[in-house]
């Protein structure tokens, strides 16, 4: 019966993990961008403000909508 129930549990967090999994990849792929010191400081307060958004979004399951914000924000630092 233990067994079951973590396999019920382990079965319903999947698919949260695995919706994260995308925002994360960008969100690292951002913040390393800007610690790279690379980001022009015109927009580097601009890029900052569109990863806390995105990152925001992605946290309250509008995990979509933080993607296209990061994208946004890849295109202006020239990651894609």
């Amino acid at each position: 019966m233990k067994a079951f129930a973590a396999a019920v549990l382990a079965l319903a967090l999947l698919p949260a993990t695995a919706l994260a999994d995308p925002c994360q990849a960008d969100l690292k792929a951002v913040d390393k961008a800007i610690e790279s010191g690379d980001v022009p400081a015109e927009e580097r307060g601009q890029v900052k403000d569109m990863r806390n958004q995105a990152a925001d979004l992605c946290q309250a399951g509008n995990e979509q909508e933080g993607l296209d914000v990061l994208a946004e924000a890849k295109a202006m630092l020239n990651l894609e």
